[in-house]
């Protein structure tokens, strides 16, 4: 694929966000690479999802990858297609079944993909950890992700007895899948269609990977009380876990996938699902919560929820733990009606320290229609914990319906959480301290939205010791508070640009 020179490449992104900004009604912006030349080559080593014959196919969308066609798994809401890519990229054709393709846009537009309309089709190479929504005609109800995986190599035995192995072709009603001790490895072989949910809970290095999909549409809360939420996956006091190259899908209310005092774990190449549990029915669910943790690192992860997408906490019920670094690398998400794309908080009793955010996309931060602190890079201390040393590296914002950036010390009536006799804990306000923005970017707003915040509680609970280094809003520099984008600015100290 032809590389574009950092300038060039900017450049084009901000016209792209001048483009995009001026309705509320605009999901399309045009720009992007289409009509850029791709190249010639592209490889054929790749591996074919093969799902049992049963299993639904998309009625919108038909794609060939590496020249044969692949199965799009239909939703209510996004459709899906996967692939295994080890080196180079494969060549995807697009097609709309019973629609003329007009427009697209390929997300996240900051990656710079370069495709074209040809033929009636949309072409574009991708490779190994793309994962991209191509979003036609402006239709962002029914868009199409891709997913890229490498290619799957280190398969478990399927003989063995501590791992459960769920075989391509095949569909399974699993249920309730329990780890142990004994058997703490979840192999999903790419091709198998999974329905149930995972529950780790005490144990060391569990293992859930593979390129299958796992489908959540139970909820499950009344049989798991710790957890408090139902939930696709949900691990607690499981440490140096590794997480994988799956797909899940969780149709419910609640939280797809939740991680607590996971210590020393890896979560790669993972990607999570959220849609209502009915069409037009309105559902939160939280895509990743992390609450507490050491050393947990997220990358090549895609996620879309109606609520929260990448959810940091310290304290929520009776989950509860310090955070000390947490570290994002090449994340993208998608945040429907409710919640934030990039979040810490609201439960944040005991301190949250050394997050970092490098490469990351909200490729859609989304609204319920009233301003309710949404945003697309959020830090909301609900409670009595010091939030500090927090950077973002490379941070996109491409499509803000409410707020781009929320830096906010405050009250709420979310549950905190509760003391060790049970007894539910009082709101006492924190602080926001030592927070770095370099080379962070919203290319597009809607109509009279994309504001931002920096508001402390009061003059002893501020948020303090903030630095831009390189704030470009909608093709501009931001370069002081006295700027038009911030709406609230209470109650801080120490917010330096550069």
């Amino acid at each position: 694929m032809l590389m574009k020179s950092f300038a060039k490449t900017m450049s084009a992104l901000a016209a792209l966000a001048l483009a995009a900004c001026t309705s509320c009604d605009s999901t399309e912006p045009s720009g992007g690479n289409e009509g850029t030349s791709l190249p010639e080559e592209y490889t054929t080593e790749v591996e074919y999802y093969k799902f049992d014959p049963t299993v639904k196919e998309s009625s919108i969308y038909a794609v060939k990858a590496a020249g044969e066609y692949i199965k799009v798994l239909p939703t209510t809401e996004p459709h899906m297609a996967w692939l295994g890519v080890d080196e180079g990229k494969a060549k995807f054709e697009i097609s709309l079944q019973g629609e003329k393709i007009e427009s697209v846009v390929v997300r996240p537009v900051a990656k710079n993909y370069d495709y074209r309309i040809e033929d009636g089709k949309i072409i574009i190479g991708l490779g190994k950890y793309d994962r991209v929504s191509v979003e036609v005609n402006g239709n962002i109800k029914n868009p199409l992700f891709i997913f890229v995986n490498p290619i799957d190599r280190e398969r478990p035995s399927k003989d063995d007895p501590s791992v459960k192995y769920f075989e391509a072709g095949k569909i399974y009603d699993a249920g309730d899948i329990v780890l142990s001790k004994d058997c703490k490895e979840v192999y999903l072989e790419p091709g198998t269609y999974v329905k149930g949910n995972i529950l780790g809970v005490d144990i060391e290095g569990v293992k859930i990977h593979g390129g299958g999909f796992l489908e959540t549409t139970e909820t499950n809360v009344g049989r798991y009380s710790e957890f408090y939420q139902p939930f696709s996956i949900a691990l607690n006091r499981c440490h140096n876990s590794t997480l994988e190259d799956y797909t899940h899908l969780f149709a419910a209310g609640g939280w797809c996938s939740l991680f607590t005092n996971c210590d020393g774990s890896n979560i790669v190449n993972v990607h999570t699902i959220g849609t209502e549990t009915s069409p037009g029915v309105k559902t939160n669910n939280d895509s990743m919560d992390i609450i507490g943790g050491k050393n947990v690192h997220v990358k090549h992860t895609f996620l879309r929820g109606h609520d929260d997408c990448y959810c940091l906490k310290s304290q929520k019920f009776k989950l509860k733990g310090e955070v000390d670094g947490i570290f994002y690398e090449d994340c993208i998400g998608w945040n429907l009606e409710a919640g934030n794309t990039f979040e810490i908080g609201y439960e944040t009793n005991m301190d949250i320290n050394n997050v970092q955010y490098k490469d990351v996309y909200a490729i859609h931060s989304g609204t319920s229609g009233t301003d309710m602190r949404r945003a697309a890079f959020s830090i909301h201390n609900g409670a009595r914990g010091t939030i500090s040393n927090v950077k973002y590296e490379n941070a996109y914002a491409e499509d803000v319906m409410e707020f781009a950036v929320y830096l906010a010390v405050l009250s709420h009536s979310y549950n905190i959480g509760y003391d060790d006799e049970g007894n539910e804990l009082e709101y006492a306000p924190g602080q926001i301290e030592g927070v770095t923005y370099d080379n962070l970017n919203v290319l597009a707003v809607r109509d009279g939205k994309g504001y931002c915040v920096i508001d402390g509680y009061d003059d002893g609970h501020t948020v303090s010791d903030v630095t831009f280094k390189g704030f470009n809003y909608l093709g501009r520099k931001v370069t002081s508070l006295d700027d038009s984008i911030w709406s609230i600015k209470e109650h801080h100290s120490d917010i330096t640009f550069n």
